[in-house]
Formats: C-alpha cells, sequence, structure tokens
C-alpha cells in the first residue's frame, strides 16, 4: 500500500484510467461534486458494498479493499455510514424509532442515554424535537426526513460519512443548518471524514 494509499478515506479509479475518479483524503469535511448521477451511484454502491466494481479499484479508510476477506469487508464496512437525500428511513415508524432502532439492537445499554443527546442535536439545528420525533415519514419534508437519518448515523459515531443533500429546495434556516451538520459530526467523531455528494449539475450546498 501506498503512502497515499494509507491518507485517503475514499480512493476510487477506474484502473483504465477513465473518468469518475475520486480521492478524499482522511479527517474533516469534503465535497465530491464533479461526477456524473451515474458515476456518484457506482461510486455510493462500491463503499458500501466495499468491493470496487469490474476494472476499478477501491481504498477505504487509508485501506486497500482488493487483499480484504469477508471478515475484513466487515469490519470496515462497519466504520461507515451513508446518508441517503431521503434520510433512508422506516416509513412504519415515526422519526423517534427510526432513530433509536440501530442503537437498541446493537447497543441497547445506550438507550438510557441518547434521548438526551437526539433532542439537544435537534434543538442545536433548530428543529422542535418534540414535535419532530413524533412524525412519521410521511408527514416530514424533505429536510426533516434528511435531517432524523443524519441525527440516528451520529449516534453510530462511523469513521466516515458519505452523505447526500436532502432534496427539494432548502429555506435559509434548514440551509444554515444543513451547513452544520459537517461540524457536528467532527466534533462526535474524532478523525473521522464527512464527505458530501452534489450533483454534477446542480446547485452546490452550503459551506463548511
Amino acid at each position: 500500500m501506498s503512502e497515499a494509499d494509507s491518507s485517503a478515506a475514499i480512493g476510487y479509479e477506474p484502473l483504465n484510467g477513465g473518468g469518475g475518479r475520486v480521492w478524499v483524503p482522511l479527517g474533516g469535511a469534503r465535497r465530491v461534486a464533479a461526477l456524473s448521477e451515474h458515476s456518484r451511484k457506482r461510486l455510493v454502491s462500491a463503499v458500501l458494498d466495499v468491493m470496487p466494481g469490474p476494472g476499478t479499484r477501491l481504498v477505504l479508510l487509508g485501506v486497500d479493499v482488493e487483499g480484504l476477506g469477508p471478515a475484513g469487508r466487515a469490519a470496515l464496512r462497519d466504520r461507515i455510514a451513508f446518508l441517503p437525500a431521503d434520510g433512508g428511513l422506516l416509513s412504519s415508524l415515526n422519526a423517534w424509532e427510526n432513530v433509536v432502532l440501530p442503537v437498541g439492537f446493537h447497543s441497547p445499554a445506550r438507550l438510557a442515554s441518547v434521548e438526551a443527546e437526539v433532542t439537544a442535536t435537534l434543538a442545536s439545528l433548530g428543529a422542535d424535537p418534540e414535535a419532530l420525533l413524533a412524525k412519521l415519514p410521511e408527514r416530514m419534508t424533505p429536510y426533516e426526513k434528511n435531517l432524523i437519518g443524519y441525527v440516528r448515523i451520529t449516534l453510530e459515531k462511523p469513521d466516515l460519512l458519505l452523505a447526500e443533500e436532502a432534496q427539494g429546495e432548502l429555506d435559509s434556516a434548514e440551509r444554515a443548518a444543513a451547513a452544520r451538520f459537517p461540524e457536528i459530526y467532527l466534533e462526535r467523531c474524532k478523525g473521522g471524514t464527512y464527505v458530501q455528494l452534489e450533483n454534477a449539475s446542480g446547485p452546490q450546498g452550503p459551506e463548511f
């Protein structure tokens, strides 16, 4: 593994030298904005599967995945989270249930302390925790879905967070809140890497 590999949170490149190369250094908040929709989907799929597609090479969190066996891939995948634009919520559960489901499954002992952390995060981002946490996804705005997905992920404290922006237009308060997503993530996940995926043809997201 080269020195460049060891410093990459995401290194993704076609072996034939074609387009779609992505190299994101470890640590901090980064944007990836120059990809077509097709290339972006291929990147997300490769990262979540911890498997490069045909004719591509993939480095994640400083590890070239080519040499990993199933156990190594699973261990690496556990350090990575993906926030889709729609939050990735279960439609039959309200916001609170969506947030705590992974914690209840993986770390039930944490459930008693999670509520204060969740409500504090939502309040710091300008949301009304009591009202929002009671909503089903069908009653949420696109931004609220993205926000709840984000809060759920920050509880898991992944080393790498690959995030899509909320769909649709955001008002000024929502844009300001979304701009703080990387800041809050990096406060809670020391040494982590926040990567925001943006549409190549769309408007640039909030500054961070």
